[in-house]
Order: structure tokens, then C-alpha cells, then sequence
């Protein structure tokens, strides 16, 4: 019997190792898919992030927006976010209705970052935070995002987040969405434009890095 090559002889163990993932995954009760679905992009309103908009010029401005009734904001940590270790995992692994990315402006962006206290996060590579980001953004490099697991899962689910890369061409924000969304996060938006956007409209640059 003609032996094989070195080189044939792995060929031949991929792709019968390709081939028996294949059929594991097709008959899994939990099968992954093989192509990854994208999140829907759907814009967000004003109206769904502070309420009603005054209309008129002689109709009286409305109270403030309480939290409660637009957008949550960061809690203290608090035993309920503890109480079940398991659940972050057991959310993830639950089926999940079609994905969304919630998208903001930058108006939008700025208004909550002013009045709801949010937490900030910046999905690009590390020299690019370092070199100016918003300020009070967090760094989380969206291809590393499961690094920062623990440092999430201890967050109340409803937590504000506000997420923002480069522009919208950059998918490393939408990672970070994508990733929180997985785990139990209900309450995030994607500022698209990103720090392109804020450059051009001339918003201050910070260095400070902020801790996690």
C-alpha cells in the first residue's frame, strides 16, 4: 500500500476532522451557526429616550424626564446581581429574540452622557483610547470584549450603556453590544458615528484613562 506524504496525510485529517465537526454540530441539540447573524440597525427616537417633545411655542416646557420614565441609569452594585451566579451564563445560552442595534446621534449621545450618567464604553484598540477618547469612556477593545466578563456580569442588567468605535464602518462597537446583549445587558445604545463623528464636530479630546 502506496504510503501517503506528510503533507497529504494532514490535508486528510482536517478535513475528515472539518467534516465530523459538521455533522456534531448538525445533529447538536444546540447547534452554532455556521454563518453569524448581524444585528438589525434601527435608530432611536427622541421620543423613546426623554419622552414627548414640546410642540408649540406657547405650550409650557414639561417637567423633567425622571430616569424612570426614559432611559435607566447605573445603580450601585447590589445583592440581586450577585444572588445567581449561573444567570449571566443561562441568559446567554437561552434563545434570543431577532438581535437589534439600538443606534443614537450625536446629539442623543451627548444629552444622555449629560443627564443620565451612563456607563461609557469605547470599543477601540488601546493606542487609539490612549491617544483621545470622550471623556469618562471606559476601554474595552470589541475583539476582546470576553476579557472584561467579570468585570460586567456584576452590573445591574438595566445599567445605560452607551457604546462607540470609529465610525460606522468600524464592527468593533457592535461586538461590544453584540456581547453585552449575549449576557443579559437590556439597555444599550450604539453611537455609530463614533469618534469620527465626535472629531468633526470639534468635542473635546481626553487622555485620562479611566479605570474599570
Amino acid at each position: 500500500m502506496k504510503k501517503l506524504s506528510t503533507g497529504k496525510e494532514a490535508a486528510l485529517i482536517i478535513g475528515i476532522s472539518v467534516v465530523l465537526g459538521l455533522l456534531t454540530n448538525a445533529f447538536s441539540a444546540k447547534p452554532l451557526p455556521l454563518i453569524p447573524s448581524q444585528a438589525r440597525n434601527v435608530a432611536v427616537s427622541d421620543e423613546s429616550l426623554f419622552g414627548a417633545p414640546v410642540r408649540g411655542s406657547d405650550t409650557p416646557a414639561p417637567p423633567p424626564v425622571k430616569r424612570s420614565d426614559a432611559v435607566k441609569v447605573i445603580a450601585p452594585l447590589h445583592d440581586q446581581a450577585l444572588k445567581n451566579p449561573d444567570s449571566t451564563a443561562a441568559a446567554a445560552a437561552s434563545p434570543r429574540k431577532e438581535e437589534t442595534t439600538k443606534i443614537i446621534f450625536l446629539a442623543q449621545f451627548r444629552r444622555l452622557m449629560k443627564d443620565a450618567h451612563p456607563l461609557i464604553i469605547d470599543g477601540r484598540e488601546s493606542d487609539a483610547y490612549a491617544k483621545g477618547h470622550v471623556k469618562g469612556a471606559h476601554n474595552a477593545y470589541g475583539l476582546e470584549i470576553e476579557h472584561y466578563f467579570e468585570r460586567l456580569a456584576v452590573l445591574p442588567k438595566d445599567t445605560l450603556v452607551l457604546v462607540y468605535c470609529t465610525n460606522p464602518e468600524c464592527h468593533l462597537g457592535r461586538m461590544v453590544t453584540e456581547f453585552m446583549t449575549a449576557i443579559g445587558f437590556t439597555n444599550i445604545y450604539l453611537y455609530d458615528d463614533g469618534w469620527d463623528g465626535w472629531e468633526k464636530a470639534g468635542l473635546p479630546a481626553d487622555t485620562t484613562g479611566v479605570p474599570w
